[in-house]
């Protein structure tokens, strides 16, 4: 007679790795209200601009001294060129669309992100984390999907879309090399080129940036550095961006990208709560309902079922 399925919950470390993920998406949340606060002002690509050379030029200080790993800049440059596109189509995408909506359509990453890693490991996510991919995209639909004209997708979402798949390929190469290389060196150099790619793209766009149009007229204003855009530079500078991603780099090394995506679904919702504390953006019963169907699926995902052994007493529940 078979036995019934044992429920294997993470080791020590591997919840560790969760936890900290956790903590970094609650921050990942923040930023979404953070960037809509500055760049009521701010020029977009050139705040995003200062955020990273202030957070390379730190996270060179916590790095040097370390040992460097072959293969650190190729790793790092396609980390941080994937990096700037997502970030710089995020921010100009909030020009024309609310911070919790961003957060929702750049989730999308999570179901795109084992479609991305199957194209380019070859690797099979497991059941449960198929399951809860299912139930986090059935959630983001319910989030995501236009609910009337006002609320369809337009061009800020458009762009964000962008985003999402640029993270979901940015996830899985981080899974695939995190291990292989020093925290802090492989921080940095994903900043470093970051920072490269966003002033790249800001060269490019200069002779156009008197044009019309929302985006340029938005990024012709000057960068001054009033109480709301340098607060919001430290921030993203130091916290979300200097932390998280030491943070990030450390935690992925201890897990496969799928599962990684599943802890990443938690930013939107993150998002949603402080929108809804800060800039006054509320949640309908719909929206509630896909960000629990999200949570249920990286409950799900964090499960492993697996076939116990002969005897009964070998079900158990394990840390």
């Amino acid at each position: 007679m078979t036995a019934p399925a044992a429920i294997s919950l993470p080791s020590g470390e591997a919840l560790r790795a969760d936890l900290v993920l956790v903590v970094v998406t609650a921050i990942w949340g923040s930023t979404f209200i953070v960037n809509r606060l500055a760049i009521e002002t701010a020029p977009p690509l050139l705040y995003v601009l200062a955020r990273f050379a202030l957070a390379a030029a730190l996270l060179y200080l916590i790095a040097r001294g370390r040992p460097r790993t072959p293969n650190l800049v190729r790793d790092s440059a396609a980390v941080g060129l994937l990096l700037a596109a997502g970030i710089g189509f995020q921010v100009v995408g909030q020009l024309f669309t609310t911070a919790s909506k961003a957060a929702f359509v750049t989730g999308l990453s999570v179901p795109l992100t084992p479609v991305a890693g199957y194209l380019m490991t070859k690797k099979k996510p497991s059941k449960e984390n198929l399951a809860g991919l299912v139930i986090a995209a059935a959630g983001f639909f319910l989030l995501t999907w236009p609910k009337d004209s006002a609320t369809a997708l337009n061009t800020g979402d458009l762009l964000i879309l962008v985003t999402a798949v640029s993270y979901a390929v940015l996830i899985v190469i981080v899974s695939e090399t995190a291990a292989t290389h020093d925290v802090r060196w492989y921080s940095f150099g994903q900043i470093v080129f970051a920072a490269i790619g966003v002033g790249a793209a800001r060269l490019a766009l200069a002779p156009f940036i008197h044009g019309k149009g929302a985006f340029l007229v938005a990024e012709a204003r000057p960068l001054v550095f009033d109480r709301t855009v340098a607060l919001s530079i430290l921030w993203m500078a130091l916290v979300a961006t200097v932390v998280t991603f030491l943070a990030q780099t450390w935690a992925q090394a201890r897990m496969p990208a799928t599962h990684a995506a599943i802890m990443f679904a938690l930013e939107p919702v993150f998002t949603a709560l402080f929108a809804a504390v800060l800039l006054g953006e509320r949640m309908t019963g719909r929206d509630w309902t896909g960000a629990a169907l999200v949570l249920a699926g990286i409950v799900v995902s964090e499960f492993r079922f697996t076939r116990g052994l002969e005897d009964h007493s070998n079900a158990n529940v394990t840390l």
